[in-house]
């Protein structure tokens, strides 16, 4: 979008829209710098959404489309007796993604979607998307790609999981101070003295597979809000033309 024209832009925004140092008439004339390295974007995008679709063809793309849905019930329905989830249709079946309502359980154990998807790191796993589109939430969306194999993984750990949250609801765990709260757990945690109210195993080999397959995660939790609020610059910026 060019000074010249505001298609695709309210007009009280163009003001303001990106500039780019390589092409004088991109932006407005309160523009606050570049946001992509190229002025008009990505220009990989749409050949390599073409090239899918191409490759796939009709038949491939209605297969990938069923086994997404699939994949997505069938974690769904392993899932369902162990958290909530939301926006199902009448007969209780998801799309191809679906979402766990985690929020009861901060009032029944203070647990929120953030420490379950810290959790899931000791579990080998990078966590689902979190607070979207409902906040407290975890949206699952397995794709056509993953096995089940990968499929029972994730679920056998989310189930585990489900029970180290009953854990403290029945006061066998402590509210503050458990493998929840304090997760991720990355290999250094383990040297020197362990004061922790429960044992290094259960925080860094939750399972068999994890054990014989260990992914660690190389820092303990980062404070999210914090980091935000606190901008800390360790590298010189280059002005900007």
């Amino acid at each position: 979008v060019s000074t010249q024209s505001t298609w695709g832009c309210a007009a009280h925004l163009a003001p303001f829209l990106p500039n780019h140092c390589t092409d004088p008439s991109v932006g407005g004339e309160q523009s606050m710098g570049a946001v992509s390295a190229a002025p008009w974007g990505s220009s990989g995008i749409l050949p390599i959404s073409y090239a899918y679709i191409e490759m796939m063809g009709a038949k491939g793309l209605k297969e990938a489309t069923q086994m997404a849905i699939l994949n997505a019930n069938y974690l769904r329905q392993r899932l369902q007796e162990a958290y909530s989830v939301l926006y199902t249709d009448p007969q209780g079946l998801c799309a191809h993604e679906f979402i766990l309502d985690v929020r009861p359980l901060k009032a029944s154990a203070g647990i929120e979607a953030e420490d379950i998807a810290k959790r899931l790191m000791d579990y080998n796993f990078h966590a689902p998307t979190l607070s979207f589109p409902v906040a407290g939430t975890l949206m699952i969306e397995p794709t056509e790609s993953e096995s089940k194999f990968e499929l029972d993984r994730l679920a056998e750990a989310m189930l585990l999981i489900r029970e180290e949250i009953r854990e403290i609801e029945d006061g066998r765990a402590d509210k503050t101070n458990n493998v929840l709260k304090n997760a991720p757990h990355p290999a250094h945690c383990l040297v020197g003295e362990w004061d922790r109210p429960y044992s290094r195993e259960k925080a860094v080999y939750p399972t068999r597979f994890v054990m014989e397959n260990k992914f660690w995660p190389t820092v303990f939790r980062v404070d999210n809000v914090w980091g935000d609020r606190h901008l800390q610059v360790t590298k010189s910026l280059a002005p900007v033309p």
